[in-house]
């Protein structure tokens, strides 16, 4: 395994953070042709690319989260026109806010959106609840889907799990109240980051006087039990059976999926597979794989230490 790799560019990306941080590697060879509806543009990735994370450890070793800084992928790269491969940097956690947390054999994914580093937008957030075995495979799933979806959708909003059932019902379901949350970690208990937050304040922004937050989560839960567990092993194992898709459309009018510039014509990247009712009609689900384009299947991975 080739862990040297444009090692001068990663370290002018981790500006303080390789300080505090355990610097971390996904590595896995990802295949795809993947067209671009709206010009008909086709991008191709066919190689090895390589999602880098920053992970912290709480102060009991028992619990762990971390967030990608960077990815490396030769679809990126050749959108711009040229040749080899392309390291696109996320600027810290508000611009990559696809955020993992470990704990108790749980393997949690989930979008945190800050304004700077001590702002909560929201209250709460919305995460996965995975099994911590399949959690790595399917965080890289989903960060490389994420990272490549601007360039494939102009910016449609990502569909990552089966809302309806085939009676049109609601399939999977969040505490409705942000004050109803199932769990949350102090990010000033880990060490690491605790000093990695003090390191910006002091080189930074005199008037913060505080940069630790507790992250309030919100489980996607299956509607019929209002279990998490649940919920999560069954978006993991359709993950793991059939991957993520580039589709032609969102799964129902309301599904919550943003548009981007050129709206519907230009289709979203989902993970929705089962038959849903949609429009008056019945979805036919993998019946449509005519309609789409794998982006990404699953792989079981673990991570590897940049300094190896």
């Amino acid at each position: 395994m080739k862990k040297h790799f444009l090692l001068p560019t990663i370290i002018s990306l981790l500006f303080c953070t390789n300080l505090f941080a355990e610097q971390l590697v996904l590595e896995r060879q990802v295949t795809n042709h993947v067209q671009r509806y709206y010009d008909k543009t086709w991008f191709d990735e066919a190689g090895t690319v390589r999602i880098f994370l920053n992970e912290f450890t709480s102060s009991s070793g028992k619990e762990k989260f971390g967030w990608a800084y960077a990815i490396e992928s030769k679809m990126l790269n050749g959108a711009d026109g040229s040749d080899g491969t392309s390291i696109k940097s996320f600027n810290d956690e508000a611009d990559c806010p696809l955020m993992y947390y470990i704990a108790d054999g749980r393997f949690y994914v989930g979008y945190v959106w800050t304004n700077g580093y001590t702002t909560e937008v929201t209250n709460t957030h919305v995460f996965y609840d995975f099994p911590e075995e399949d959690g790595y495979g399917l965080y890289f799933m989903l960060t490389y889907a994420s990272a490549v979806n601007y360039l494939l959708t102009y910016g449609n909003g990502l569909t990552f799990m089966e809302k309806w059932d085939q009676e049109g019902h609601s399939k999977y379901i969040t505490n409705d109240s942000d004050l109803n949350y199932d769990l949350s970690f102090y990010t000033g208990n880990f060490p690491g980051y605790k000093k990695y937050s003090e390191f910006r304040l002091e080189n930074g922004n005199k008037n913060n006087v505080q940069s630790f937050r507790t992250v309030k989560i919100r489980l996607i839960k299956e509607a019929k039990t209002n279990d998490s567990k649940v919920a999560g092993n069954q978006i993991a194992d359709n993950l793991k059976a059939h991957g993520l898709w580039k589709a032609k459309s969102c799964m129902t009018p309301g599904d919550g999926t943003m548009l981007g510039a050129y709206g519907p014509n230009e289709g979203v990247i989902t993970c929705w597979y089962e038959p849903f009712y949609k429009a008056g009609s019945m979805s036919d689900g993998l019946g449509e794989k005519s309609k789409k384009n794998l982006l990404i299947d699953y792989k079981k991975l673990s991570p590897y230490s940049l300094k190896q």
